[in-house]
């Protein structure tokens, strides 16, 4: 199904009920249909079909309708942020030769200085365009539930950006599944964190065109002031949330619960990294009527493939599940023979189904290294994506998560996975954050971490737990480890300071 559909059902069947709201403004999803057109009328004007359309923009009202707009005009969208260094934003927009970018007010001045020969549109003259609705329609009809909807750009190891291309039937049949797996309906209203350029974000936007909710953006600002974020959330009666873990885990830093609770939390789900159990204790004790549901999933597969719902009278504090696959998804572990892994068997997590990506924009040498045929198949095609991260299936039928393959080292003559080390670090109470890396030059394991405890403390609990040979033999503190765009730890800065 294509991602204009959804639009068109929801402007039907929700007219004048609010679809998103930022700050005191609102839209309607009649408000949303409009703008899209306007935009599709836009984009149909100055570009060909099947072109990149770059959206450099902080958070704003109107990006919804910008991004279906694009769609609508048979485009794919190329999202930014101007947090990006205006270097890795220059490149990317080089990389897609895209010829249109449309920017925010706030963007405008970005815009201008990277080495852009193409045209910029702002979000106001797009979204106040003449509509021209024979034009737009008719691009509508060339557009196939396999053409590209999105090309979100993640890091990549070697340090160059990878493009991820994900299809309109990939999405509307993510937010499809989401909203029939925990019972989203139109009464729902979501709170917003994630960045709209992020993954996580497609949750929010494109939800609301699923079942008729409403999403409030909420402004980054909040999350440095959990307070006020509950605050905003209890104003808002925001009853669901997708945050990154990070975002969960801040809440919990900041003792925010001695002061607020989110009196209309009911459904709290998720992602982005491992949420460490002592926080995630905390939110159960605090909400324990709520659900909470831990996701996984890499970009490549359009979200999250797999979910666990937690037991909130179990205090985890072992590796939390990340559960099993949704529906119309395979998700298995393969050994390092290529066989299927055993039970307990740590293997490279796998995904099957129409969750995959297309690939990588303008890289068919690394699509091809990451999505492959299923080599437990020899029947018929079947592609999967070999995601990088290793796993096992437990003995309760769940999948755990591991670590990355590319974080787990040789030191000693003994096979390490870093992450492990994390897990136990951050069991100490005095942890906030941690980080291990490895110094393969120096063969040294080193501990990056923010908290309060000292190098003794931490070498003493390490020693309890952990072989000798996984004990980092260097540590150092830091106020607040470096952060990704999207909320994860940037390893790549803490390896500058080796």
């Amino acid at each position: 199904m294509r991602i204009t559909n959804l639009l068109k059902n929801a402007k039907e069947k929700f007219a004048d009920k609010v679809a998103f709201k930022y700050q005191n403004e609102t839209l309607s999803f009649e408000d949303v249909y409009n703008y899209s057109f306007a935009v599709a009328t836009k984009i149909a004007c100055n570009s060909d079909e099947n072109k990149p359309i770059v959206v450099l923009s902080n958070k704003n009202l109107f990006i919804p309708s910008i991004y279906l707009g694009i769609a609508l005009s048979n485009c794919f969208y190329v999202p930014l942020s101007t947090e990006m260094p205006l270097s890795r934003i220059e490149e990317i927009i080089n990389f897609t030769e895209a010829k249109i970018l449309i920017a925010d007010d706030s963007s405008l001045e970005i815009a201008k200085k990277i080495n852009f020969s193409g045209q910029v549109f702002t979000i106001t003259e797009c979204i106040n365009n003449e509509i021209k609705g024979d034009l737009v329609d008719k691009r509508e009809r060339n557009i196939l539930d396999s053409n590209p909807l999105y090309v979100i750009f993640t890091s990549g190891s070697s340090g160059t950006p990878k493009g991820v291309v994900t299809s309109h039937n990939s999405v509307t049949d993510y937010v499809t599944t989401f909203a029939n797996t925990f019972k989203i309906d139109k009464d729902e209203i979501l709170g917003n964190q994630a960045p709209l350029d992020y993954i996580a974000g497609i949750r929010d936007i494109y939800l609301p065109l699923a079942v008729g909710c409403q999403t409030v953006f909420l402004q980054k600002s909040l999350f440095s002031t959990p307070k006020l974020l509950f605050e905003k959330l209890n104003d808002e009666k925001v009853t669901t949330i997708c945050w990154v873990s990070a975002a969960l885990s801040l809440c919990c830093q900041l003792d925010v619960f001695k002061e607020i609770k989110p009196q209309h939390l009911r459904k709290i789900f998720f992602t982005g990294s491992v949420l460490d159990y002592k926080y995630l204790n905390i939110w159960t004790t605090e909400l324990p009527n709520a659900l909470f549901v831990n996701h996984y999933g890499p970009t490549e597969i359009t979200a999250s493939c797999t979910y666990y719902e937690v037991n909130n009278d179990i205090k985890y504090e072992k590796n939390l599940p990340i559960g099993k696959a949704f529906e119309n998804r395979k998700v298995f572990v393969i050994n390092e023979s290529g066989q299927m892994a055993k039970s307990n068997e740590i293997g490279e997590i796998c995904v099957s189904g129409n969750c995959l990506a297309l690939g990588y924009f303008k890289n068919p040498e690394k699509t091809k290294e990451n999505f492959v045929q299923n080599p437990l198949n020899e029947s018929y095609r079947e592609l999967i994506y070999k995601t990088g991260d290793l796993g096992y299936q437990g003995d309760d039928g769940n999948l755990y998560f591991c670590g990355r393959k590319d974080n787990q080292i040789k030191h000693m003559g003994h096979r390490v996975e870093l992450g492990e080390i994390e897990l136990s670090v951050n069991k100490l109470d005095g942890i906030k954050e941690s980080c291990c890396l490895y110094n393969e030059k120096k063969s040294i394991i080193t501990l990056f971490y923010s908290g309060n405890a000292t190098a003794g403390e931490i070498s003493k609990f390490l020693r309890q737990t952990l072989p000798s040979f996984m004990i980092p033999r260097k540590l150092i503190q830091m106020e607040n480890l470096p952060k990704l765009h999207n909320g994860k730890i940037d390893r790549q800065t803490l390896k500058n300071q080796f």
